[in-house]
């Protein structure tokens, strides 16, 4: 027999470890310590992260317990979407306010080269709930009510087209026009009141240039109250019939025209573009609080505010810039829907994110441009739905599966799914820093206390 050996402790491991040299079998290693919060890394397919980590930080993955990390501006860079264009959705209450103003707006501007315009609508003791972080951030917010007291924006403004004299920049002040005379008479202009209204602007255009200043869409009611046929029609006696036709059209515009533009939007279009109407370095907050619900006037300022911005920036490059609507169904609903459509498919060649929330989606009619654009853009937020009917048009809007539906019915407040571009749906719980809760929350949104009580 042989010697035997006496293992020193710790003798489990010595006595493994000399049987396995002896070929016996293997070691038998001891574990280590650890957690069931730390053991998430052996499954894989729970742990790994939900998104890149470049971006700005949304919120949490509620499946993963990682941070969520998603910026239009940085995935469009890296070729992880197509359209920079952000929708959020969702009944009110539910989080899409909070979200707009942390993610796009606060969290954006710490980052270098970032601005956001707002298109501010709800009322905040007698302002825009942006308006007190605007001045915080060192400017002034831009405040359009009717009836005067406010800023104005002159629809023939320069600043609108590309530049003075350039097609674009008479097609885009048509486009305008086209939207008011659809909002003064509620139809769209027919092939007559097109030609008058075209010819009306040239030579509107025409006199302001010959008395050396910017047009005004007086200008434009001025030459449709002395409409000029022969200018389009010619002089032949065969068409003295359509030179009435003509001129008939042209007057109806014209007084239509001046009754909206004198009443139910005065003091927002009738005029040159106040000074104060300009594109900060950081945050600039069209204050439209004060402007009624009802009618023209609020869905004819957000399409007037998103063209003056689209073009603007044609010349102004180099800025990564987000333009939020937070109340966005005047912007896919109504007389600018179209205008809103087209300028959203120039965001990328010009360093825009449109990020536009909207409520119910089951009032969207399926042939409205409103659907085009929701399918377009590749960043959705869904929270909660109350109403069974819009949560099934999320689902089946962005072919998400059938089960999604009761999901979408019970999210807590505060908790969206998240779809980027092609991928899975992310249950994301929104956070916010006890800094962001005191800026971004209501009523009492920017009423910091200080140690000292300041």
């Amino acid at each position: 027999m042989g010697e035997q050996v006496v293992l020193p402790q710790p003798w489990r491991w010595r006595r493994s470890e000399l049987l396995a040299r002896l070929g016996l079998y293997a070691p038998q290693v001891p574990g280590i310590p650890s957690t069931t919060r730390q053991s998430e890394v052996l499954c894989t397919a729970i742990s790994a992260p939900p998104t890149r980590v470049e971006g700005i930080i949304n919120g949490l993955d509620l499946v993963t317990g990682q941070p969520v990390h998603h910026d239009p501006f940085t995935a469009y860079d890296g070729k992880i979407l197509s359209s920079p264009n952000v929708v959020v959705l969702g009944d009110l209450g539910k989080g899409k306010s909070s979200l707009l103003k942390t993610v796009y707006v606060l969290r954006a501007l710490a980052l270098r080269r970032r601005r956001a315009v707002v298109a501010d609508r709800k009322d905040q003791s007698g302002e825009g709930e942006y308006s007190e972080l605007c001045r915080r951030l060192g400017g002034q917010p831009i405040k359009l009510a009717i009836g005067g007291g406010g800023s104005r924006i002159n629809l023939l403004d320069p600043v609108i087209g590309v530049a003075a004299g350039d097609v674009t920049h008479v097609a885009g002040q048509l486009q305008l026009l086209r939207a008011v005379v659809h909002a003064a008479s509620g139809q769209e202009p027919d092939a007559w009141e097109g030609a008058a209204l075209r010819a009306a602007h040239l030579r509107a255009l025409a006199v302001a240039e010959a008395d050396r200043r910017v047009a005004v869409i007086d200008d434009v009611i001025a030459a449709l109250k002395a409409p000029q046929p022969s200018e389009v029609l010619g002089d032949g006696a065969d068409t003295a019939a359509a030179r009435e036709r003509f001129a008939l059209a042209a007057l109806a515009m014209a007084f239509n025209l001046e009754r909206l533009v004198s009443d139910d939007l005065a003091g927002l279009f009738d005029g040159p573009t106040s000074p104060d109407v300009v594109l900060s370095d950081r945050l600039t907050s069209f204050d439209l609080s004060q402007l009624p619900t009802e009618g023209p006037g609020l869905p004819l300022v957000m399409t007037v505010i998103n063209t003056w911005l689209t073009n603007l920036l044609r010349k102004d490059r180099g800025w990564l810039t987000t333009f939020v609507a937070e109340e966005g169904w005047h912007l896919a609903e109504g007389v600018g829907a179209k205008i809103f459509q087209r300028n959203s498919k120039l965001s990328r060649g010009i360093g825009l994110s449109n990020a536009v929330a909207l409520h119910h989606l089951s009032d969207i009619r399926e042939d409205s441009p409103a659907i085009a654009m929701l399918k377009e853009s590749e960043t959705i937020y869904m929270y909660a739905q109350a109403r069974e009917d819009d949560a099934q048009r999320c689902v089946a809007l962005y072919s998400l599966p059938d089960q999604l539906v009761d999901e979408l019915m019970a999210l807590p407040q505060g908790v969206c799914l998240l779809k980027i571009g092609s991928g899975a749906p992310i249950m994301m719980q929104h956070l916010r820093s006890s800094l962001e809760m005191r800026l971004t929350n209501t009523d009492a949104a920017m009423r910091v206390t200080t140690p000292g009580g300041g």
